[in-house]
């Protein structure tokens, strides 16, 4: 009967997987150059992981653990401070250098499940999440959900897309600025769609016309 696979021995091969990818592609990636890299037997990854694509899945699945508290997250809980605050939280985990190369082959797992035969769909997943909770957080605002919905769209895209101009440009101070602009717009938006509803829902009816 085979041992059971102990979690906290297959964390730490996790770690140390990710730390060998730094310098590396997943398109490169085998259970006999990763062993010699780690100096651990292929069986050893073979008994956590079972194949490459369960490892792949394992690796990217780590790195996109750190939306967990968003996708557990109650929008109708969180204020504008706190949305604010998870926000920028989460921008400062993109900017260290090391979790640069994790946004890499996140962005590159990405590109290979647009043409796999056999998708792992979490980048979908994870992307329509964020757009949903965020719509679903302007909603709880005030904000008409059809306006919520392309505003949500604005906001995911955008943020998505600078974490991509920081990994190809590596240029963090410059990103950083874009987003603080980029929230600034998003807050700034928040605010005009409130005074454009309010005006809206103020403004009395016209009176039926007559002819004469």
């Amino acid at each position: 009967m085979a041992r059971p696979a102990k979690p906290e021995r297959k964390a730490e091969l996790l770690s140390a997987i990710l730390d060998y990818l730094m310098d590396k592609t997943l398109a490169e990636l085998t259970f006999r150059s990763l062993a010699q890299g780690l100096g651990i037997s292929s069986y050893v990854l073979v008994y956590h992981f079972g194949n490459r694509e369960q490892l792949i899945a394992e690796i990217i699945s780590s790195i996109e653990s750190r939306l967990d508290p968003m996708r557990s997250a109650d929008v109708r809980d969180i204020d504008r401070e706190a949305w604010r605050a998870f926000l920028l939280q989460s921008w400062q985990w993109t900017m260290a250098q090391r979790n640069r190369h994790l946004a890499r082959l996140e962005f590159e797992a990405t590109a290979q499940d647009i043409v796999a035969a056999a998708p792992r769909g979490t980048s979908q997943e994870n992307f329509r999440m964020l757009h949903h909770k965020t719509r679903d957080w302007l909603v709880v605002q005030g904000i008409r959900e059809e306006f919520a919905d392309t505003d949500a769209r604005l906001f995911t895209s955008t943020f998505y897309g600078l974490q991509f101009d920081f990994v190809v440009m590596n240029q963090p101070e410059e990103a950083t600025k874009a987003f603080e602009l980029m929230l600034s717009v998003f807050f700034s938006n928040l605010d005009y769609r409130l005074v454009t509803e309010g005006h809206h829902r103020t403004l009395p009816e016209r009176p039926a016309q007559t002819e004469n």
